[in-house]
């Protein structure tokens, strides 16, 4: 390949902060870690990239610049990096390319099996969460999308049982409004109107709370270490889904009681009082949907919180706590790889003199960071491609191990005899060392390591087991046991390295400046790209839980005081109603006690509809989240229970109030009452 083009293009947003939108700027050399790089254009106001990530620059993809896409990257049929778009001719479907792909990827199996045998190639539209990204979103906004329903349910069944009882008490207003001339349809226009009114309220405030929390939504946009271009201003499409909602909301809400008022008989509701027997049983009907929402709600929540209950007692197989993990970049100083070794090395322990510091290592990878590293295919010897080992790598130094506290089982960890020119040497973990050489020490055993297409003999190299150790969590805290193996940094470097720093017992103070200084002591053009701690990579992959519990348990607890309010309404205006029936119980002999069960009975008859409603959709609700649960069973039987008992509590404390004045009511005045 010849010189590369090493151009750059410009966001509209970093011309004008950073070149006051100089039209010159066109054709100016600007430096980026230490090559540079012409301008050739800036983009247009607005535009960020087709992703949620936010560049400043834009540069050819074979700039080979320092920090930078390699020509070995490009070229490595193993590397899964990158994302290629293109655009369809018209006319042409996604599912017509699919076939296109699909045909190529077959091409590529046979002339590769060692490497995409097991791999194909997907057409997908285009997204801003292209790849794994949607698949890891979608469903968990799918989740936050179906909680926030349920509320929704939960305030109109709630609102549509206030409905009924309201026009339940104007029934004479609604017979003498037909006996005077007025027209049943007039009457639901009046009545719909009076509910579009309520929700047109809601939703105004609905439009403040959601213009408040965008505040602090970009606010948390702002902590994570990448730049993100998520659009969080509320335009039209906003104002226009909030008024379709609030429109819709409130003709479901609305209609049925409006119709149920439509309906009165001018005679017999001129001299009725509210205690219709298909209000009372609509009433009924709405308060069940809410009690089943509500469920539902606080299941998927409880679900969620003893998840992460368990998540901090799962162990991770090595100690989180104390160590810090400051990020390095060695291509943006200009460093070769086969310099790594050397001035990794020469940054630890620059680093390991911090005051504070007592242990450095340093890797590739951050074990519970989410990602992974792939090194090639790995195989025992004298094995087919079809007999592969599928597993995750990390190349690490020899003081790894001992820095996060991740004990070596049988053998040794890496020491100064694993170098470049030594025999390769390799660490496996007990789940791997178990599955390759079952009942067997692993122990001087060796692998191969390559490119297995015949012809290319000469790629494969041959590994060593010099130790086996502890199987740990290594992408995420929630996985299961997986193979995993380590190669040393010295006979494998990498140009990024995360240096990982064990705090000395007792030790507080931060560590950054620190390791700032020591990066600038090293070599000034070498910056720290990130520093966090290790229990912050752990508990990143714990949003999706944290935020699912914090949501769904804030919303699932509005539910259920909705509920308790609606179930207590219902219950009052059924004493309220029946309180000529309650007097003439009491003076044919009834005595308080029976009063109460029999209000209490009427209570936790819907209740107990509602709850087994609300179970079977729970259980339902439960396996579409079991993939974000971990350490629980979507059937856990202490959240069920517990939900239950939430439920038989609310229920008390609605039904107790209602359930008392049924109890003092005095037959005499009661049969005397109009």
């Amino acid at each position: 390949i010849g010189v590369p083009l090493r151009s750059a293009v410009l966001t509209h947003a970093f011309w004008q902060s950073h070149f006051d939108g100089q039209a010159r700027v066109v054709g100016r050399e600007i430096e980026l870690n230490g090559d540079r790089f012409t301008v050739v254009g800036v983009g247009p106001s607005g535009f960020q990239g087709s992703t949620v990530l936010a560049p400043d620059i834009w540069v050819p993809l074979t700039s080979y610049a320092r920090g930078m896409v390699s020509d070995e990257t490009l070229r490595g049929r193993v590397n899964n990096q990158l994302i290629m778009g293109a655009r369809l001719e018209p006319g042409v479907s996604v599912g017509e390319a699919q076939a296109s792909l699909d045909a190529f990827a077959a091409d590529l199996a046979r002339e590769h099996p060692d490497v995409y045998r097991e791999f194909g190639l997907l057409a997908v539209p285009a997204s801003r969460l292209p790849g794994f990204g949607r698949a890891y979103v979608a469903p968990f906004l799918g989740l936050l999308f179906g909680v926030t329903g349920l509320v929704l349910l939960v305030t109109c069944a709630n609102l549509a049982g206030l409905l009924l009882a309201r026009a339940a008490g104007r029934t004479r207003e609604m017979a003498v409004r037909l006996a005077l001339g007025a027209s049943r349809r007039t009457l639901v226009a009046m009545l719909m109107t009076e509910t579009l009114l309520v929700f047109a309220a809601g939703a105004l405030a609905a439009l403040l709370v959601g213009w408040w929390t965008t505040g602090a939504l970009r606010a948390l946009v702002g902590i994570v270490p990448v730049p993100l271009q998520v659009d969080l201003s509320m335009d039209w499409r906003v104002f226009a889904f909030t008024a379709a909602i609030a429109f819709v909301a409130s003709c479901v809400t609305g209609l049925l009681p409006a119709l149920q008022s439509a309906r009165a008989d001018v005679v017999t509701d001129l001299k009725s009082d509210a205690a219709a027997p298909r209000r009372q049983r609509m009433r009924q009907v709405f308060i069940t949907a809410q009690l089943s929402a509500c469920l539902v709600l606080i299941v998927v929540a409880g679900l969620f919180a003893r998840a992460l209950g368990t998540a901090g007692t799962i162990p991770a197989g090595f100690d989180v706590d104390g160590v810090e993990v400051a990020t390095v970049d060695l291509a943006i100083g200009g460093y070769a790889l086969d310099r790594g070794p050397a001035v990794a090395g020469e940054i630890a322990r620059g680093l390991a003199a911090i005051p504070g510091v007592e242990r450095v290592g340093y890797a590739r990878m951050v074990p519970l960071s989410g990602g992974g590293l792939g090194l090639g295919a790995l195989r025992k010897p004298g094995t087919g491609p079809e007999e592969s080992i599928r597993t995750d790598w990390n190349v690490v130094s020899p003081e790894f191990f001992a820095t996060i506290g991740l004990p070596i089982r049988r053998g040794r960890a890496f020491d100064a005899t694993d170098v470049a020119g030594a025999p390769m040497a390799a660490i496996v973990s007990e789940r791997l060392a178990a599955e390759a050489w079952p009942g067997d020490n692993p122990i001087g055993k060796t692998l191969e390591n390559g490119d297995f297409r015949p012809g290319r003999e000469d790629s494969i190299r041959t590994l060593t087991v010099v130790g086996v150790a502890a199987d740990a969590k290594y992408r995420w805290i929630g996985e299961g046991p997986a193979p995993f193996i380590y190669v040393a940094y010295a006979q494998e470097p990498t140009r990024e390295v995360n240096f990982f720093l064990r705090r000395a017992v007792g030790s507080t103070a931060p560590l950054q400046p620190g390791v700032r200084a020591a990066l600038t002591a090293f070599d000034r053009n070498l910056p720290l790209v990130t520093m966090q701690p290790l229990t912050a990579y752990a508990d990143f992959g714990l949003v999706p839980q944290r935020l699912a519990a914090s949501v769904a348990g804030s919303l699932g607890l509005l539910a259920l005081l909705l509920a308790g309010m609606g179930l207590y309404g219902v219950t009052a205006f059924a004493v309220a109603s029946r309180t000529r029936e309650i007097g003439v119980r009491m003076a044919l002999g009834a005595d308080r006690a029976t009063v109460v069960r029999l209000v209490v009975w009427q209570a936790a008859r819907v209740v107990g509809i509602g709850s087994a409603i609300g179970l079977v959709l729970a259980v339902g609700a439960s396996q579409l989240v079991a993939t974000l649960l971990f350490g629980i069973s979507p059937l856990d039987p202490i959240t069920y229970g517990a939900t239950l008992a939430a439920l038989a509590a609310i229920t008390v404390i609605a039904t107790a109030l209602p359930a008392r004045r049924a109890a003092t009511v005095d037959p005499l005045r009661a049969l005397r009452a109009e």
